[in-house]
């Protein structure tokens, strides 16, 4: 168990440490603040919630991994998506256009992939919380393949978005 515990604590690190690098260039910044204006969020608030969306990202993404702060970091990433996911389920049900700053700028709007992929995430930092008191040692060969699944599978998600526009267009475009 040891190793699907490590894995996913490697794909939540690499996932919230990609986005809230992305979100941390000027672009990047600006891109999440216009997606939290697009989703209503009064003007005066926009600034402090960007850097505490940044910061808890990258907090996240530094305490899941296997330290003794993996606890709190499963927490707070799974608090976080929560969080994150409420926001996307809310734009998908009421089929609002708002960009997708996930991982940095973007003019796609969020959409269900969004949903999938952040549910996907729930479900690792879940299991991460149900198989870190049972996680035992393990050997550096398995370890590495753990580590080399983790990595693969953040970067399946963080590319998501593409690889489903590939197939399935988005039909909500951005107001210009």
């Amino acid at each position: 168990m040891a190793y699907v515990l490590l894995s996913c604590q490697v794909l939540l690190a690499v996932v919230f440490l990609v986005s809230a690098t992305g979100k941390l260039r000027p672009a990047g910044v600006r891109a999440l603040r216009r997606t939290l204006r697009e989703l209503g969020l009064p003007a005066r608030l926009i600034p402090l919630t960007a850097t505490a969306v940044i910061t808890a990202e990258a907090a996240a993404g530094l305490l899941v991994l296997p330290t003794p702060t993996a606890p709190y970091g499963l927490v707070l990433a799974a608090l976080l998506l929560a969080a994150l996911t409420a926001g996307v389920a809310r734009v998908v049900i009421g089929r609002r256009a708002v960009s997708c700053a996930c991982f940095g700028p973007s003019v796609r709007p969020l959409r269900g992939v969004h949903l999938v992929r952040n549910g996907l995430l729930l479900l690792a930092a879940g299991c991460g919380l149900v198989l870190l008191p049972a996680a035992g040692p393990a050997n550096a060969e398995v370890l590495a393949v753990a580590v080399a699944v983790g990595s693969v599978a953040a970067l399946v998600l963080i590319g998501l978005d593409d690889i489903t526009e590939l197939f399935f267009p988005s039909t909500i475009r951005r107001r210009t």
